[in-house]
């Protein structure tokens, strides 16, 4: 997976003069290691990118991009913030407004979010994402 790969930034919020553009952004550290830690925690699974859910913008992010198994029905969304305060904020709204029919558990790493969520019924990805938290907290 290439870290420059503009997916990476889809549903990127930010003002900067780079924002859309194949200008470095000051954020792609930040999604370039919420990549690295996604992986890690993912594996060998097969992902693919996808808009996040929530939209960056709605849980007030700087940026943010998701991905997707191929393999279930698991889908993770990482998220930029400016603070570890905003991170923890947003991830327990989210932990307090999980979908009706989905599974979901989140956790931060420094300024990132990691938010994940499956099919209620998907007992194979609730042990995957207990997995992929852990290693994305740095629990390994």
């Amino acid at each position: 997976m290439n870290p420059n790969d503009p997916s990476l930034r889809q549903g990127e919020a930010s003002s900067s003069p780079g924002s859309g553009s194949n200008q470095p952004s000051p954020l792609d550290p930040f999604l370039r290691r919420g990549e690295a830690l996604l992986r890690h925690g993912a594996g060998s699974a097969e992902l693919s990118p996808t808009d996040p859910a929530p939209a960056v913008q709605d849980l007030g992010a700087q940026a943010g991009f998701g991905r997707a198994w191929t393999s279930n029905s698991m889908r993770a969304s990482v998220y930029v913030f400016n603070s570890y305060k905003e991170a923890r904020v947003a991830e327990d709204w989210l932990k307090a407004h999980v979908p009706n029919g989905l599974q979901g558990d989140g956790t931060v790493n420094g300024d990132l979010l990691v938010w994940v969520t499956a099919d209620a019924t998907d007992a194979v990805a609730r042990a995957v994402i207990g997995d992929l938290i852990g290693a994305f907290a740095g629990e390994e």
